[in-house]
């Protein structure tokens, strides 16, 4: 495990309550929508690469049925034991979760039928590699099936966020935010799956604008890879920021976060 995914790891373990929080106001949602565009089907072999609390584990479990496997990998403990949590609730026995570097993953003999990844290819410390080699589990013939931020999305919630940090501290580069903006349109999406060496890419794209209070929208900074933004700071420092960030979202109106995702597939 390299030390940016445990860094990341590290991040989203500690605002695992706040995330768990977000699940049925929208991760659950990404996670339904991007198994309807990868759609596993019954008996297969699934590979759910960030799984995170299970979002788009649980339906591909459902999906593939009995006969079927999703193997569910995250660097993220604290995720992994919420989705176990989520798999025992529904027994689906067919569904394992796996604390682990995906990036370092091994795939069963013969191969996934399918590799999904819903919000975590722009987490990779090498995109375009890491990726790659995910493509490289599918059995020839297997999907995979990538979901993305659009270009734009959550952009007033985003933007109030990043007004409320820079009162406290200068807002760094990021490499996920400069992977993403790689991915972040169809076009590019489609293009980018076919540098991969894939066939037949098809992307589909899903707006999921998802109601705000300034108590959501404040889980749902600490409760994701923004988290990461606000380490260092002092509690009270943290405050400012929490205050700063209700009033930039009330000041620009925003009581709605704009969550609009693309789903690209491609075969192997």
């Amino acid at each position: 495990m390299t030390a940016q995914q445990a860094t990341i790891g590290e991040v989203f373990s500690a605002g695992a309550e706040e995330f768990h929080r977000w699940s049925p106001l929208l991760w659950d949602q990404v996670g339904q929508a991007t198994v309807e565009v990868s759609a596993p089907g019954h008996g297969e072999r699934v590979l759910d690469a960030c799984c995170g609390a299970g979002a788009s584990a649980l339906p591909a479990a459902r999906a593939v049925d009995r006969d079927g496997l999703v193997d569910a990998v995250d660097v993220a403990g604290a995720l992994v034991a919420l989705g176990e949590w989520r798999a025992g609730q529904e027994g689906l026995a067919n569904l394992r979760f796996h604390e682990h570097d995906v990036t370092a993953w091994v795939a069963p003999d013969g191969g996934y039928d399918l590799v999904q990844c819903a919000l975590g290819v722009f987490f990779f410390p090498d995109m375009d590699r890491d990726t790659a080699r995910l493509a490289g589990l599918l059995r020839p013939g297997g999907r995979l099936a990538v979901t993305v931020w659009e270009k734009g999305a959550l952009g007033g919630w985003g933007q109030a966020f990043k007004s409320a940090v820079e009162t406290e501290r200068e807002w760094p580069g990021s490499s996920q935010s400069d992977q993403l903006a790689r991915i972040d349109t169809a076009d590019a999406l489609a293009a980018w799956l076919e540098s991969l060496g894939l066939r037949s890419p098809r992307v589909v794209r899903r707006d999921l604008a998802v109601p705000l209070t300034p108590a959501t929208a404040w889980d749902l900074a600490v409760g994701s890879g923004t988290r990461a933004l606000l380490d260092g700071l002092a509690p009270a420092a943290v405050e400012r920021v929490r205050a700063h960030f209700t009033a930039a979202l009330e000041a620009a109106s925003v009581t709605d976060l704009d969550a609009r995702i693309l789903t690209g597939t491609a075969v192997a």
